[in-house]
């Protein structure tokens, strides 16, 4: 297998778009030649693995590409997260350098910015031929204790990804990708991989806006985008003419009211389910299809195998090429070659996969995964908070929210100003919960751990008071 992607696609179609960009053009050959430049110069930064803060710009599309060529894994680093959590992540997998196209700075790490790559000296690549099980990019995901795990994404991961969804998704080499997720998350970098697997033409858009979307999408003729079911909850307020054969959605339950409204309007939806651990999608149902408003997320792709454990409350295990080989940082479950998802759900007779709860506590908001225990962990560092304890709520516009509920010391009363401050230093902003709500205990299980299940009965039973 040549997992020379970018090469190939320069040599086989150089004058061919391969990103737009605010109008901006630039070809594969043109691509290829940038990325060969910045690859000389990340070879003398790292030998192995290097971090990127980035945005969704041509110029970390081109570092994606640099550190392909000069075989460094990635390590892609979100956005949204504080410093303190992106150091957490970072000792984790051993990277003391990153490499940015925004303002970032980070105490006792080398960091780069993009521009700042001319002042560094070249250092020749050496000729190597690349493995398929080699790591392309490491992404982190929530872990069962908080602690985020380091997913490794194998070249042939990615390649095999990318042809499970061409072969649902219908995409060719004629077709115009939109990238309006970030290429921080598994979501952008997808996108980003299938384009030049497959040599599309991608558009790439920095920040999403609905009426900018629309009017990029009839600019550049694009055929195919993905993105979270509150981005198209958004875009369906505006209606404009398009040339859409697929939108891909994933990241979050989508609502079946946001679907049918969709499809009646006639957008081409894809309904999807998938995680970091596989590259992105693995079951996926098209507009067509009569069961898209049952509740499905869809039939497996063609080479990805699914089956329930129904002795382990009906966990969802996965198997295929796609599937991560590890974590860096933690051991991968698996059972006789199934990874275990942690995702609860069931797959009825006629093969279609239904996700009743997904990795049961993580609570999916926008796309982005939050996890309880770490705002518990947060919240009981202030002084006045004797437990903490984190459950979720429906939200139609972010699919879930979290919901904090405390446990206060005798004497205290709960100071929301106070307790949001506290949480702000050492949460990503996405993170924060949405609502605040003192309780007179907090309660726990048998053994001494909180009981989300029995909190979250209290929490609805108030609600509906």
């Amino acid at each position: 297998m040549d997992y020379r992607w970018l090469e190939s696609q320069a040599e086989q179609q150089p004058d061919k778009p391969a990103i737009i960009f605010n109008g901006v053009v630039i070809t594969f050959e043109e691509l290829y030649e940038k990325a060969q430049i910045a690859s000389e110069k990340l070879n003398t930064l790292s030998r192995k693995r290097i971090g990127l803060f980035v945005g969704n710009t041509p110029e970390a599309i081109i570092l994606i590409h640099a550190a392909i060529l000069a075989d460094i894994e990635i390590v892609m680093i979100n956005l949204r997260l504080t410093a303190v959590e992106i150091d957490k992540q970072l000792i984790d997998v051993n990277v003391d350098t990153i490499v940015t196209t925004k303002p970032f700075s980070m105490e006792n790490y080398t960091v780069v910015n993009f521009y700042g790559l001319l002042d560094v000296n070249s250092t020749p690549l050496e000729n190597r031929t690349k493995s398929g099980d080699d790591t392309l990019s490491i992404m982190f995901t929530s872990g069962t204790t908080g602690r985020a795990k380091a997913v490794k994404q194998s070249y042939n991961n990615h390649y095999e990804s990318a042809l499970g969804c061409e072969n649902r998704f219908n995409y060719t080499a004629g077709s115009v990708w939109m990238n309006v997720n970030p290429i921080h998350h598994i979501s952008g970098f997808s996108i980003l991989m299938r384009s030049i697997i497959r040599g599309c033409t991608m558009v790439l858009i920095e920040k999403f806006e609905p009426q900018n979307v629309w009017d990029e999408i009839e600019k550049c003729n694009v055929t195919h985008v993905s993105m979270v079911p509150v981005m198209l909850e958004r875009m369906m307020k505006v209606d404009k003419p398009h040339h859409l054969e697929g939108i891909l959605l994933g990241g979050a339950g989508v609502t079946m009211d946001i679907l049918n409204r969709a499809l009646e309007k006639g957008l081409p939806v894809y309904n999807s389910f998938g995680m970091t651990e596989t590259c992105s999608q693995i079951v996926t149902i098209g507009p067509d299809d009569p069961k898209i408003l049952n509740g499905t997320v869809g039939r497996p792709l063609n080479n990805v195998s699914i089956k329930i454990d129904e002795n382990n409350e009906g966990e969802l295990l996965v198997r295929g090429p796609a599937v991560t080989g590890g974590y860096l940082n933690a051991d991968i479950s698996l059972d006789e070659g199934y990874f275990r998802t942690g995702d609860m759900g069931y797959i009825d007779d006629e093969g279609y996969l239904y996700i009743l709860d997904r990795r049961k506590d993580l609570i999916i908001s926008g796309g982005e995964n939050i996890y309880p225990k770490e705002i518990e962990d947060a919240a009981v560092g202030h002084e006045s908070v004797r437990r903490a304890v984190v459950i979720k709520r429906k939200d139609s516009e972010w699919g879930e929210v979290p919901v904090l509920m405390l446990e206060m010391e005798d004497g205290f009363e709960l100071d929301e100003t106070a307790m949001v401050e506290q949480l702000e230093k050492q949460l990503a902003r996405y993170k924060l919960p949405k609502e605040i709500h003192e309780t007179d205990e907090v309660i726990m299980t048998a053994t001494g751990k909180v009981s989300r299940v029995k909190n979250q009965e209290v929490y609805e039973t108030t609600k509906k008071q």
